[in-house]
């Protein structure tokens, strides 16, 4: 037994200095950050970093202001030689609309639609649903619906970006970005949603040898979970949205199939200052000053290779989604298949987690309008229209074999095959509105 202990720490140590280290933090520090954030970091760092330049401005910003401007402006403006412009839009939303629109992509029935409304309405400004069973009990009494359609889509809700949205305490909302980063070590996951679960206060205090002692780790196991969390974790998920509308700015646009990636061609640039990089380099400069430079070139050159991973990760992964969801580009919602971070981790060769990291609140312009790039990445397709599914239904009966006719357990499990996941009681329930006849009904014939 002791032995296993030894062999279980060993393995979460391991998992710890490779997973949390500082460089790896970092970089999924910047895969992850929004368009708006990723912009607003180069800039600071621009203005904090002596070895820093811009070397081309945000353009897609500018583009914002330029949409925002009156006609007389624009028409003395030209964009028509920036591909992948055509069509974007300036998109503001607050937290009710941004979670609103989301909603909008989900395939819900009415009653769903009507609990998701009324959750996104009662939510805090931080973004938390505070005194859930208290809204629950109203939405059932006012909304006519039952408390299981109410938790559906309390969990539908937190699914939603900004992540950790619709949480009903702390704890629930760190939990909810822990399970959207996609770790691929599962006992890493296990062990963060551990030191969260039963220990977050004492972390927050900084009393690591006491959760060392309780979770059978290091303290320097604890201080890089409690890096981790402070890095990548927030407390306040609608922060971006309590001051202001936020704009909404793809990263990637669809035009005339071609896909074009805006952050590459038109965001931000960094350079590295020949002036200061002289300097570095000068025989004249002090020790002092030479330690100082070389210290912000280390962490210059970190922030523009971050960057540039980024950018380069970003975009394998949009070329095999948009690859893999031709259908739904082609047909529409109802050919929007299950798609998953793991799968598509695998493909590429990286963890779970870069894939998780690099879609959050990522955004690509398409002909059938701005769409979060996590909507393309559905884990299954559990949200049909009642009319889809009646659809499918029909379609299933037509298909039967007439002396061995599907029960409706069985076409329960060949709806769940196609992403369509109910109870068998709403099938018998369907079938009876279409005048589709039972099971045994149908075999008497």
């Amino acid at each position: 037994m002791a032995e296993l202990n030894q062999s279980y720490e060993q393995n979460i140590e391991q998992a710890l200095q490779l997973h949390l280290s500082p460089r790896v933090l970092a970089m999924l520090r910047i895969l992850h950050l929004p368009y708006t954030e990723m912009a607003a970091e180069v800039e600071k760092a621009s203005e904090e970093n002596p070895m820093l330049e811009i070397d081309r401005p945000d353009r897609l910003a500018e583009y914002l202001k330029y949409l925002g401007t009156d006609r007389k402006v624009r028409k003395q403006v030209d964009y028509t030689e920036y591909p992948g412009m055509e069509n974007i839009k300036d998109v503001a939303r607050n937290l009710t609309e941004h979670l609103m629109g989301q909603l909008k992509l989900e395939r819900l029935d009415e009653a769903e639609i009507k609990a998701g409304e009324f959750l996104i309405t009662h939510l805090e400004p931080t973004g938390y649903l505070k005194d859930y069973e208290k809204v629950k009990a109203e939405a059932v009494s006012g909304l006519n619906v039952d408390g299981d359609t109410v938790d559906k889509m309390l969990r539908v809700v937190q699914s939603f970006e900004p992540d950790g949205v619709g949480a009903r305490d702390l704890k629930e909302c760190l939990l909810i970005q822990v399970r959207e980063h996609n770790f691929e070590n599962d006992e890493l996951e296990e062990v963060i949603e551990q030191a969260i679960t039963k220990h977050l206060e004492e972390i927050g205090n900084k009393n690591y040898k006491a959760v060392a002692e309780a979770m059978g780790i290091t303290e320097d196991g604890v201080l890089e979970i409690a890096n981790f969390i402070k890095s990548n974790l927030t407390p306040n998920p609608a922060s971006l949205f309590q001051d202001e509308a936020r704009h909404v700015i793809p990263s990637f646009a669809i035009e005339e199939g071609n896909i074009v990636n805006l952050e590459e061609k038109y965001g931000p640039r960094l350079k590295i200052s020949p002036e200061y990089e002289r300097m570095l380099k000068d025989k004249k400069t002090d020790a002092e000053t030479v330690k100082f430079l070389k210290d912000k070139l280390m962490h210059a050159k970190e922030l523009m290779e971050n960057l540039e991973r980024r950018g380069a990760t970003l975009e394998k992964i949009i070329r095999m989604v948009v690859e893999d969801q031709r259908g739904f580009f082609d047909k529409g919602a109802s050919s929007l298949k299950p798609l998953l971070q793991k799968d598509l981790a695998e493909k590429l060769g990286v963890h779970p987690s870069t894939v998780s990291r690099a879609i959050s609140e990522k955004y690509i312009q398409t002909p059938k309008g701005l769409l979060p790039i996590k909507y393309l990445c559905p884990r299954e397709l559990s949200g049909f229209s009642p009319a889809q599914i009646k659809l499918r239904l029909s379609e299933l009966v037509a298909k039967e074999n007439k002396q061995n006719p599907l029960t409706d357990e069985a076409l329960k499990d060949m709806l769940a095959k196609l992403g369509v996941k109910i109870e068998r009681r709403t099938i018998a329930s369907y079938r009876k509105e279409l005048g589709i006849a039972s099971f045994s009904e149908r075999a008497a014939k």
